[in-house]
């Protein structure tokens, strides 16, 4: 049986035919559907980058078109115009739907438009199918702009009707999105945060760093820096609250791309400069060896799933401090959770961890990690995508 994956990730295509996906998505990704279906069918985005830029296409994953088939959908996003076209929205429904076949089963990856018309079409014609949800809508829009605020509540209304709808339904959280947009049909909680087996010499290795530190404390975050809603200028703007108050024993690195002018100039409006660190992009292989150098991760985000970028500090067995959004809370606990955009909650929690703290911190987050170790993932994934297929085929789950 052949695969529809219903998603509006971007996709680029070369000069020779060749298609090439974003960091969400590799062969690998796709190559673990095709352990259960023969072909796969996607429906995406085309993405505005020209078919003879090598530069930007060998930054990108390259597909194995063997048994991958591309269609393309319309950018309902791409403007303002475009997504209240009713011709296009149109033409939009009619590629989704008419690539529902009776001889493909269908995978959804939400939120998304497309996602939306699939799961009600499915469900008209009786159609099992299964979504992966990977996201919040609500606070991706409501932290994004007016525009995203006035979209918010119908984007919350459709992806909660299409969850409820699923046949089956994976969850990168463990709690935070199941409780927002629960599902009536069979579930599964499977990160999409992977990791390589943990070697206990990490642990060791952060707990001598613990218990030998002096100096400054060092502060990371891995996120783009020119996207607001990663919300690096509140930990700044506890800087500030900490350094009025005589306290300038933190200095804040960030990891990450992007424009950093906007966190720069509030950084020197605010007189912390000094304490301020951008490392710029660093690559994965160095990312690990970045964070082994640093005393206490923050990711004070106004939105997330569940944040790759705890998950790979967890798993140096770096202390860890993050905002109450997404699965944030379920990664590190209510004990080490601030209020979003809280700046007294940060510098408050700043402070007060002891060194005790940090080595249980440490423990328990390296510890906790290990959930997310590539093998145990892949098994779970593996059988629950295994029940799926055989329900879309009409055999016994």
């Amino acid at each position: 049986m052949d695969l529809v994956f219903v998603y509006e990730d971007k996709i680029a295509q070369d000069t020779e035919g060749n298609y090439y996906t974003g960091s969400a998505f590799s062969q690998a990704v796709f190559d673990r559907y095709l352990q259960h279906f023969d072909r796969i069918t996607l429906l995406m985005r085309k993405a505005q980058i020209a078919p003879d830029d090598t530069e930007a296409l060998a930054r990108m994953n390259k597909l194995n078109t063997e048994k991958i088939d591309v269609v393309i959908l319309p950018d309902l996003t791409a403007s303002i115009r475009n997504y209240f076209s009713i011709k296009l929205r149109r033409e939009f429904k009619r590629i989704v739907i008419e690539n529902i076949t009776p001889d493909r089963a269908v995978i959804i990856r939400a939120p998304s438009d497309s996602g939306t018309i699939a799961a009600k079409y499915c469900r008209k014609i009786g159609k099992p199918f299964l979504v992966e949800a990977v996201g919040c809508p609500w606070d991706s829009l409501w932290n994004h702009s007016l525009r995203g605020k006035i979209m918010a509540p119908g984007a919350w209304l459709d992806f909660r009707r299409t969850m409820k709808l699923a046949s089956y339904a994976v969850y990168v959280t463990s709690e935070f999105l199941q409780r927002r947009y629960p599902t009536q049909g069979a579930q599964s909680a499977i990160s999409d945060v992977e990791l390589q087996p943990m070697d206990n010499s990490i642990l060791e290795k952060r707990l001598e760093k613990i218990e030998a530190h002096s100096g400054k404390i060092k502060l990371a975050t891995a996120a783009a820096v020119n996207v607001a809603f990663k919300g690096q200028r509140f930990v700044i703007e506890a800087l500030a609250k900490l350094k009025a108050a005589g306290n300038t024993n933190f200095e804040y690195h960030m990891a990450g791309g992007g424009d950093n002018s906007a966190l720069k100039n509030l950084a020197e409006q605010l007189g912390v400069s000094d304490q301020v660190v951008f490392e710029g992009i660093l690559p994965h292989d160095r990312m690990f060896a970045w964070l082994d150098d640093m005393d206490l991760y923050i990711q004070p985000s106004l939105q997330e799933g569940l944040p790759r970028a705890v998950v790979e500090a967890m798993s140096r067995g770096l202390p860890a401090l993050g905002a109450r959004t997404g699965g944030i809370p379920e990664l590190l606990g209510e004990k080490y959770i601030f209020a979003r955009k809280c700046v007294d909650e940060i510098a408050k929690l700043l402070p007060a961890i002891s060194k005790d703290e940090m080595l249980t911190m440490a423990k328990n987050n390296f510890e906790h990690a290990k959930d997310f170790q590539r093998e145990l993932l892949e098994k779970k994934r593996y059988d629950f995508y295994a029940a799926f297929a055989r329900t879309a085929k009409g055999e016994k789950a």
